[in-house]
Parts: C-alpha cells; structure tokens; sequence
C-alpha cells in the first residue's frame, strides 16, 4: 500500500509539472504573437537579421583573409623549409665528403707509414745484411786476405750530394753533430781512429752544475789536470800499442763539447787500426762506454791550432782548433814547427817529383797574393811578417844554391839579382812603414788637438751655465725682497 501511494503521488507531481509547462508555453506563445503584431517588433527582427548577415558576411571575410595569410605564411614556411633542408643536405653532403676527404687521407696515411715501415724494415735488413757482410770481409781481412780492402774502404757519406763541411774535414768532428747541413763523409777503414769523449776531467768542463754553476774548474789547477792526464795516458797507450805500432795519439783539451776529451789515434797500418777499432768499441773505460770511429787523415798542421802551441791563442774556451794535451812520452809527443816543415818538405817534394808546365792565361790568382802568400803556423790567415819574408828568401836561396851547379854563371847573377830585388823590397817596406808611423802620428796630433778643443768648449760651457744660474737666483731674490 505505501508503495502504491509513492508512485501516486509521483504521478500527480508529474501532471502537476506538465500542466505548468504548457501553461507557460501557450504564455510565451501568446506574448510572442502579441510581439509580431507589433510593427516595432518585426523592424527590430528585421534589423537584428540584417545585422546578424552583415556580422556573418564580415566573419566569413574575415576567415577568408586570415586563411590567404595562412596559405602565404605556410607558403613562407614551406619556402623556408625547403631551404633549411636544401641547407641542411648542403652541410651533410660537406660533412660526407669531409668524412670521406678524411678516411682517404687517413688511408693514405696508413699506407704511407706502412710503407715507411716496411722501407725502414727493408734498410734495417739490407743494413743488417751488410753490417754481417762487412764483419765477414772484415773477419777475413784481419786474417790477411786483402781481397775485399777497397769495398771495405769505401766513404759513407751522411748526406750524399751535399758540399763537405770544411771543419769535419779538417779536425774530424763537426760543432753541428747530425743536424749539419753538410756532408761529413766517413772511410770504412782508415789508419786514424777517433774516440769521442774519452778523457774526461772536471777543469775541461764548461757544464752549468747546479752546486757551483760554471766555474766548477776552479777546483782543478793544471798540475792535477796533467797528473789524471799522465794515468789516463799510461792506461790507454798500454791498451792501444798491442794491436799494431802507433805513429800519433793525440788528445784534445778544448772545453767545446765536440771537442772535448777528443782522443786521435793513428797507426802505422791499416789493419792495426782495424783489430783496435773491432776490439775496443762498445769497452768501458771508468763507467763510460766507448765509441771507436775511423776517420780519414788529417793533415795535423792545418787541424792544429799554432798559436795554441806558443800560449798566444786569443779565442780561449771558444777555439774550433785542437789544443792538444802535452803527452809524457816524447816519442808521441806534438811538435807544430816539426809537422810544419815535414809538410813542406813533402810538398816541395811532389812538386819537384811532378813539374807542371804552366802558362801565363792559366794563372788567375793576384800577383801581390803570390807574393804575400806564405804558410802559416795556424788555420788561421795571419798577416804577412818580415820573418816570414826572410825564411821565404832564404828557401829561395837554398834552392838557388841547389841548383847553382848545374846552372853555373847564370844561376849566381840570378840569385844576385834576387838578392837586389829582396833588398829593394825592404826598403820599400822601411820606407812604407816610415810613412805609416809619420801618418799615425799626424792623426794622434790631431785627436789630441780635437780633445784639447772639446775640453776648452766644455769648460766655457759649463761656465756660462753657471753665470745664467747665479743671475736668475739674484733675479729671484730681488723680486722675493719687493714683495
């Protein structure tokens, strides 16, 4: 029974609210009748139609201008677009050959360092095959047989088709080492050998020492320099002279560090030199290891600094010429004048032993150079000196006089004429030098006149100076005073 008055009254609630619903429809029926016989009412819809055509009409221009702007700004976009990618595969195609630019090069570079190595594998083989070769030849030639002594002679040069460096031609060694530009040709075999470094002393060393930076050979006077000398002499000479008689050793006591410590050694033979290179490279001597070279021969006077020998050396430390160590045993010690004259000798010698027939056209050096030419006692170019001069003329004249008996009457007015043309030179040169001095002193007359003079202009100068000064101090006060 409640369950059927629940759902009557819901019902009655429902016919309620739709009696009230069309109630409120027939009124707004009705008004809005009562609205259109209202002629205001039909001109405002009418107007309120108009005006909503016009407010379409302007909305659907207004959407058709802003799709032109969207078609041309998605035109821009596409443009941009197009360039950007056209841009862009621009900078991946760049890339790709930079890529490949890189890979070829990268290969190239591969191949090029392979085949370096395998080059460089290739000389160190065919190096290797010829050291072996060369130690076989050598094995054999130190047994006798002299079959292979030209092919084991051959020079090596360090840097084939360039100019030879003058000094390593002429002292062995070269400051610049391997980094010279020139070329430093070597013999295979020779009868010089040189040992780089081999007499050591702290009095020939220039090295900046941390403790006592350079002047760490202070410590050492030249009495210990010859005593560790004279040990290390009689160590090395008892070592050497059992592989073969020796002509020279020689050690170099230049602070240079090419120079330094040098020790030359030559032979009489060829195969003695041979046997003490093979036996004493790669030795110790006092925890250094020693390196044996050969060396071609050296002609001792031009390598050998003269002035060095007679203490008149100006360059010191910085000489690019041997200065030789005293050895204690005469036979192998130096004697420059010796050398010297035993050059000459053997030049004057070839000379006489080879005579050559020379033209007037064929000779291109300067007379006053012949004249003035004379051998020196260094490497160095020296000026000509009246006893060199002398002992030129007095050769002369033994040659003269050697000649004098096959040569009869001729050959003594010759050498008197000779003698006539010395003495005129000489008065020449007294009268020259006389002209020199007179000229010499003339020009120090002078200087000392101009001293005198600058003196003087100082001195006024000063003087002067000194006068305006006390002036304008007076002016000073005197104006302080009216004040």
């Amino acid at each position: 029974r409640k369950d059927w008055r629940k759902l009557f009254k819901k019902n009655r609630r429902k016919r309620h609210r739709q009696k009230v619903a069309q109630e409120r429809d027939r009124l707004a029926q009705q008004a809005e009748q009562a609205k259109l016989a209202n002629p205001n009412y039909v001109a405002y819809l009418r107007e309120k139609d108009q005006l909503e055509r016009e407010a379409a009409t302007r909305e659907e221009e207004r959407s058709r201008y802003e799709h032109a702007l969207w078609l041309d700004r998605e035109r821009e976009a596409r443009v941009a677009f197009e360039k950007l990618r056209k841009k862009r595969e621009e900078e991946q195609r760049k890339q790709d050959e930079e890529r490949e630019r890189i890979r070829k090069e990268f290969e190239e570079l591969e191949r090029k360092a392979r085949e370096a190595k395998e080059e460089k594998q290739r000389l160190l083989e065919e190096l290797r095959r010829r050291q072996l070769e060369r130690e076989r030849l050598l094995a054999e030639y130190l047994a006798g047989i002299d079959d292979h002594l030209e092919s084991l002679c051959q020079m090596v040069d360090t840097r084939p088709g360039a100019n030879v460096c003058g000094f390593f031609g002429k002292i062995g060694v070269c400051r610049y080492g391997i980094r010279c530009s020139s070329n430093h040709p070597t013999p295979g075999l020779s009868q010089l050998l040189l040992i780089p470094n081999f007499f050591a002393h702290p009095a020939l060393d220039d090295r900046n020492n941390p403790e006592y930076g350079t002047d760490s050979g202070i410590e050492f006077d030249e009495d210990e320099l010859y005593r560790c000398y004279n040990e290390f002499f009689h160590d090395i000479i008892a070592e050497f002279e059992s592989f073969g008689l020796i002509r020279y050793i020689f050690v170099c006591r230049n602070h240079a560090v090419h120079l330094r410590g040098n020790v030359f050694i030559q032979y009489d033979s060829v195969r003695s030199a041979a046997k003490a290179q093979q036996r004493m490279n790669g030795r110790f001597y006092a925890s250094r290891q020693l390196h044996v070279e050969f060396r071609s021969p050296i002609s001792w006077p031009a390598a050998v600094c003269g002035l060095f020998e007679q203490s008149r050396c100006q360059k010191g430390k910085n000489c690019n010429y041997l200065h030789l160590m005293r050895n204690p045993v005469s036979k192998y010690r130096y004697c420059h004048s010796k050398e010297l004259h035993s050059v000459r000798e053997s030049q004057r010698m070839s000379q006489r032993s080879q005579p050559q027939e020379r033209s007037w056209d064929d000779i291109e050096i300067p007379a006053k150079q012949r004249t003035n030419w004379r051998w020196s006692e260094t490497p160095e170019v020296e000026a000509p000196s009246r006893n060199g001069r002398d002992q030129y003329r007095l050769s002369k004249e033994r040659s003269d006089s050697s000649r004098s008996c096959r040569s009869g009457r001729s050959h003594s007015r010759s050498k008197e004429r000779s003698l006539k043309d010395g003495d005129d030179r000489r008065s020449r040169r007294e009268s020259r030098s006389g002209s020199d001095r007179s000229s010499r002193r003339h020009r120090e007359d002078r200087s000392s006149e101009h001293k005198k003079k600058t003196k003087k202009r100082s001195r006024s100068k000063s003087k002067e100076r000194s006068s305006q000064r006390r002036h304008k101090e007076s002016r000073s006060k005197s104006e302080r005073r009216k004040r």
